[in-house]
């Protein structure tokens, strides 16, 4: 099984060829492409085929989308995403499968096996159909949050909130204000119905607002700090989430 990896970030990509011989240690990588500029050209001078591409989405220069819709290879593709709950829509719409970062073994294993328990059926997909709905799905993210006090009822909009932080089973909405209040959401559903321009889950329990940080320093182990307003509350981006955070801070 020859397979092409495209991914911009090195570890990222060292990490998916890793898991594949994992998987299966007749696997090999093809080629690996870091941009949709090198992709087109690969694609122009290269008559030998993958048997299936793994494609992150966002590229330094663009998505994959850029580039399918360019070169339009007649290939099954598994996406990796990071926390976009739309792109899960699109994906089962038109049954391509998904890795959702940071990636595991037990997540990629699934998406092989599907792959190859329908390889000889896969079709060609829709890629300007997939953009179409992303463009109709940006606009469906959460931007109110019902809320108690009391006996009494209030809601947050989510330009209120700073971040979100899961303690001890309760997750708690922080305002810029300073206020905190107690939400029904958890912090998975949190990602997956929350503007991904404006949020970031930097760990598994935390998920802040790009307007909240105050200062990002190095942390030991290769994690980052974020101070975050109000209170210079100090919070640690995981050391698996520190190139996608860099990825979305440099947009």
């Amino acid at each position: 099984m020859k397979i092409m990896i495209i991914e911009d970030e090195p570890r990222s990509a060292e990490m998916i060829t890793r898991l594949l011989k994992q998987y299966d240690k007749s696997y090999s990588v093809l080629e690996v492409i870091g941009s949709v500029e090198k992709g087109i050209q690969w694609f122009a001078h290269n008559a030998a085929l993958p048997d299936l591409i793994m494609a992150d989405i966002q590229l330094t220069d663009g998505t994959s989308f850029d580039l399918f819709e360019r070169v339009n290879p007649d290939l099954p593709i598994i996406f990796i995403t990071a926390y976009n709950e739309f792109l899960l829509r699109a994906f089962r719409l038109n049954s391509i499968d998904y890795l959702l970062k940071p990636l595991n073994f037990t997540d990629l294993k699934r998406a092989l096996d599907k792959f190859n328990r329908t390889r000889e059926a896969w079709l060609k997909s829709g890629f300007a159909q997939l953009r179409q709905i992303l463009s109709e799905d940006q606009k469906c993210y959460k931007h109110r949050f019902l809320v108690k006090s009391g006996k009494s009822y209030k809601y947050l909009s989510a330009g209120e909130i700073a971040w979100f932080a899961a303690e001890e089973g309760i997750v708690f909405a922080n305002l810029k204000n300073g206020g905190r209040w107690i939400i029904d959401d958890n912090i998975t559903d949190l990602n997956r119905v929350l503007d991904p321009e404006k949020y970031f889950q930097i760990n598994r329990s935390t998920i802040i607002h790009i307007d909240a940080m105050d200062k990002i320093s190095d942390y030991f182990n290769r994690r980052l700090m974020v101070r975050l307003l109000p209170g210079n509350h100090g919070v640690i981006v995981s050391r698996e989430r520190v190139a996608d955070f860099k990825n979305w801070l440099n947009k």
